[in-house]
């Protein structure tokens, strides 16, 4: 098949200029129909595409597959009339030429990805509208000849308008794939508006012809080295299902692709009044609201989708700062914390608490993870009290069964009578029985007047040395670091009101 498309696209091509350089109707005739053969070519890559697409790119390829099988069955007619002088069939040839620049246009403008149902509404209400523009000015009971002057700079302008379409939407394609469909657009819209400047603009406009001329020939050529392409460059199916995003897709463009819609009409509503101003004056207020509308019901959803994104940011920053077991703090929010605490100008006197849970690992071992975890979260929960009851504190997991209490605006003896009560307190739940002899807490203190005096590296080194210094000293128990000769915090309560601490049962 792909050794016989070529050589018929080159006799189509040969015959047809050998039978219009003579500037005859018969030869006319031949022409239209060379042109709807090679209109073929272009349905059949379309085609081709369209079995290998899935999704919205099924869609725009098998619409853009039926605008040029219209296109072709739109120069019938035409061939019909020249060779076998048959009456005109303009209502079967409205249909199709109105048709195929519809589908094309539908194509190329709609089926954004991500665009709400509303603005695709309003987009179809644009493309009735250039549909009913486009036959009252080409097929106006005015002028039912569509081989004026004045038709064929509009059918010029049309095809010029669908390649800047294609090509600007290039600009914000949402795939690899889309961005592979719409430089095809691209491509074929740029090939077609050739074809109509020489034809047309060419051909009928200065150089008067009054049927056809080897003009016509270059466009038909290219477009069927264009189908050949596409049809030899077919990628594999399945191939233009990818969905990796090639580009994000931004408002401007977004915006910016509907607009020459909203621009066409306008001037297509223009070149209608002559004919009618009433009908002009209403398609224009309608294209001019349908593009308010679109542009307000976009600028909507850009901001519903920017405040979703940002709420699922937050969300992920609450998962990177936050331990996913016991749903305290991490590393990373203690840091955090600290930071914020070096910024303020006032100055506050703060401890650092480092604990870890002595015989944690034996215990988890011989009673199970399941366990295990549930000490560890009773013991989150027991110091995310400590830290509510005093402002400004901050708890956090920093790995395993270490555990940090930031304390802010707490003197370094309340510090150490709260981490008593931690030590004595944090265990002894009922729930806890069958471990409750084998894990006991270590405690580990470090104060300092202001957090503009140490950084908390510094800070919780000293805190992990007192912590080192309990561990060696037999465990359970709490060790203060301070700037003299470290000492043992005495075994006395937390002064009255401080905080009054729950069995971590609760």
């Amino acid at each position: 098949m792909l050794v016989l498309i070529p050589i018929a696209a080159v006799l189509i091509c040969a015959a047809q200029a050998v039978l219009v350089a003579g500037n005859t109707i018969p030869g006319s005739g031949f022409g239209y129909l060379a042109v709807s053969l090679v209109m073929l070519g272009p349905a059949l890559a379309f085609g081709s595409r369209a079995q290998n697409a899935r999704g919205f790119l099924h869609i725009r390829w098998t619409i853009m597959t039926a605008a040029a099988l219209m296109a072709s069955v739109g120069y019938l007619p035409s061939f019909a009339q020249a060779v076998f002088n048959t009456p005109p069939q303009r209502v079967l040839q409205l249909t199709c030429f109105n048709a195929s620049e519809a589908l094309y246009m539908l194509a190329a403008v709609l089926f954004f990805s991500k665009v709400g149902r509303s603005i695709v509404l309003v987009d179809s209400l644009q493309a009735l509208l250039f549909i009913l523009l486009r036959f009252n000015l080409v097929y106006s009971p005015v002028s039912r000849d569509h081989f004026t002057i004045d038709h064929l700079t509009v059918s010029f302008f049309l095809a010029l308008f669908l390649f800047l379409v294609a090509t600007v939407a290039c600009l914000g394609a949402a795939s690899r794939a889309e961005l592979a469909f719409l430089r095809t657009l691209s491509w074929f819209f740029g090939l077609r508006l050739i074809q109509y400047f020489l034809s047309n603009q060419v051909s009928y406009t200065w150089l008067h012809y009054t049927n056809c001329s080897l003009w016509d020939v270059p466009g038909s050529v290219l477009l069927a080295g264009f189908s050949i392409y596409i049809l030899y460059t077919a990628p594999a199916p399945g191939a233009l299902a990818v969905v990796n995003a090639a580009r994000h897709r931004s408002v401007m463009v977004s915006s910016l692709m509907p607009s020459f819609l909203a621009l066409v009409n306008l001037i297509l509503g223009l070149f209608l009044l002559p004919t009618s101003v009433t009908l002009a004056a209403v398609a224009m207020s309608v294209s001019l609201l349908c593009y308010v509308a679109r542009t307000v019901l976009l600028q909507a959803q850009s901001m519903k989708e920017k405040a979703v994104l940002e709420t699922q940011n937050e969300h992920l920053e609450g998962l990177a700062i936050r331990d996913p077991l016991t749903g305290i703090g991490n590393r990373r929010s203690l840091a955090g914390v600290y930071r914020n605490l070096q910024t303020l100008p006032r100055s506050q006197c703060l401890s650092l608490l480092l604990m870890d849970i002595d015989q944690f690992k034996q215990a988890n071992d011989h009673h199970g993870h399941q366990h295990g975890d549930q000490v560890l979260i009773a013991l989150a929960q027991t110091l995310q009290k400590a830290a509510t009851g005093i402002p400004g504190s901050h708890c956090a997991r920093l790995g395993g069964d270490e555990f940090a209490l930031l304390l802010l605006d707490v003197t370094p003896e309340a510090a150490a009578a709260l981490a008593q009560q931690l030590r004595a307190t944090a265990f002894g739940a009922s729930k806890f029985a069958p471990a409750i002899n084998t894990v006991t807490l270590s405690i580990g203190i470090a104060s300092l007047q202001s957090a503009h005096d140490l950084p908390l590296e510094t800070l919780a080194c000293h805190a992990d040395e007192a912590l080192y210094r309990a561990k060696r000293l037999g465990r359970n128990r709490v060790e203060v670091q301070s700037p003299g000769e470290p000492r043992t915090a005495p075994d006395s309560p937390a002064p009255e009101g401080l905080l009054t601490l729950q069995r971590s049962a609760g």
